[in-house]
């Protein structure tokens, strides 16, 4: 890690312990352990077991990425590369730790196609903040006039309404478009100085256009993955008794979410915990020990399963050299 890198993380860390620090003199520290002490267990283990399906559906999406670049590779083992990325995205600085091993791995599995599989990994990413910012589109607007009643809430809210409804039209406009847009777009590429970058990505919008459909069930796999990670919260906050409707939690997590994305903390810490205090307190007055300790258990439940990812990457050892030819792909579809 070099000294710039090293700062930036030391920097993440220090933001994440002022803002915690700053909470933790806010509430009653004593109330927030009994919560978390005597939170219910079933929950915490229903949240265990969604955290495990959206690492089934990550791998399910990644393959049907890889088989639109004619890339076969089994889902086990793309199951397995995701799950292995949990446990570095908690430990290792960004998303970054979780697209840098799905790209090492990757390369192990499809050696003579690196750049094109890698690819499918920034393209998950992508599509993965997308549909977070799709579904705080379609669920923000619930609670709109109380979100409307804090200034912060409020312009939280309206950024990122803003941010998913460029999202939405332009998503719009490439599933509505059809191949005039590719030809738009090659036509573009073309006007620009000849390089191998630019024929690559006139040939991997080319390939978007042509599957469509594929990626339809692509972002619609990750906007359920989202909302298996807003159900995640609303289990946390029902194991130390917050009984807010589902659509409360809804109507914010997408917002946690979205802010989780951003490099500013490591896994987050400290971003989701203000804005859980923050959300609850508005939309359903929840004091501020308990929203503390419903991000702690969401924490705790998140940090089992990236630790589960940590056990599978001691003993999985992929195998390398799988076929990856477009005949071979046919055969496996």
């Amino acid at each position: 890690m070099s000294k710039r890198q090293t700062a930036f993380l030391i920097g993440k860390i220090l933001f994440a312990a002022a803002v915690i620090t700053l909470i933790c003199r806010k509430v009653d520290l004593s109330h927030v352990w009994i919560s978390i002490r005597d939170a219910e267990r079933l929950p915490i283990l229903l949240g265990i077991l969604l955290c495990l399906g959206t690492v089934a559906i990550s791998g399910w999406r990644w393959q049907r990425l890889l088989r639109t670049f004619q890339i076969a590779v089994p889902l086990w083992p793309l199951v397995s590369i995701a799950q292995i990325g949990q446990f570095f995205m908690m430990f290792l600085p960004g998303p970054a730790g979780d697209d840098l091993t799905r790209m090492l791995y990757i390369s192990r599995l499809a050696p003579g196609r690196v750049a094109e599989a890698c690819t499918t990994v920034l393209l998950d990413r992508c599509i993965g903040l997308a549909s977070v910012l799709l579904l705080a589109v379609l669920c923000i607007p619930w609670q709109w006039s109380v979100l409307a009643t804090s200034p912060q809430t409020h312009w939280l809210a309206l950024a990122i309404v803003i941010a998913g409804a460029a999202v939405f039209v332009a998503g719009l406009l490439f599933f509505v478009a059809g191949h005039p847009t590719q030809q738009w777009f090659e036509k573009r590429l073309r006007s620009l100085p000849a390089h191998s970058w630019r024929d690559e990505i006139t040939r991997v919008w080319g390939l978007l256009c042509a599957n469509k459909t594929t990626l339809a069930r692509v972002i619609a796999a990750a906007t359920v993955t989202q909302l298996f990670l807003c159900l995640l919260f609303y289990l946390a906050g029902i194991s130390v008794g917050i009984r807010a409707p589902v659509y409360i939690w809804l109507s914010f997590v997408p917002i946690v979410l979205a802010a989780n994305a951003l490099p500013i903390t490591v896994a987050g810490f400290g971003v989701r915990e203000y804005l859980l205090v923050l959300f609850l307190g508005v939309l359903a007055q929840v004091d501020g020990a308990r929203a503390l300790a419903a991000s702690f258990v969401t924490f705790a439940i998140t940090l089992t399963v990236c630790l589960l990812g940590g056990i599978l990457y001691i003993f999985y050892r992929p195998k390398g050299g799988l076929e990856t030819s477009s005949r071979n792909y046919e055969t496996a579809s």
